[in-house]
């Protein structure tokens, strides 16, 4: 009976717990845990604008599904989904860098794409300021 009890109680405090947490909050505790589901993260931040088959709307929210901005070097899109760009909304003060590079491993892995993951800690260098800017592209040059 006692067992019961207990086993009741934790439930109704994980379910209470569960509820007090803000959606712009991360499930993933800092320093570790399990990372975010890269396909829930889009549906959840993404797929309202971009739709869940990644077509986007025509005229107004791009296609990511076989788009080369997408394909191409991840610190852009890293920008763009931290910063906004064009009518999209910055995603900085709302999701953490795990849950940016979830997303973004999902739009870079889905639809056909095949550009490799993003990294958590490639967001984190991009948010603090430490990684490059899409506009410090360099030419190279051969000597």
């Amino acid at each position: 009976m006692v067992r019961a009890i207990a086993c009741i109680l934790l439930g109704a405090l994980a379910t209470v717990g569960a509820g007090a947490q803000s959606p712009n909050q991360s499930a993933v505790p800092p320093g570790g845990g399990l990372a975010p589901d890269p396909a829930q993260t889009f549906a959840e931040n993404c797929a309202a604008c971009h739709q869940a088959d990644g077509k986007g709307i025509e005229g107004a929210f791009p296609a990511l599904a076989g788009d080369s901005f997408v394909l191409g070097p991840a610190s852009p899109s890293i920008h763009v989904v931290l910063d906004g760009r064009a009518g999209m909304p910055t995603f900085r003060a709302d999701l953490t860098d795990a849950q940016i590079a979830a997303a973004l491993t999902h739009v870079r892995t889905s639809w056909g794409n095949s550009a490799r993951p993003v990294t958590a800690a490639e967001v984190a260098a991009l948010r603090s300021g430490a990684g490059p800017k899409p506009e410090d592209k360099k030419p190279i040059s051969a000597h």
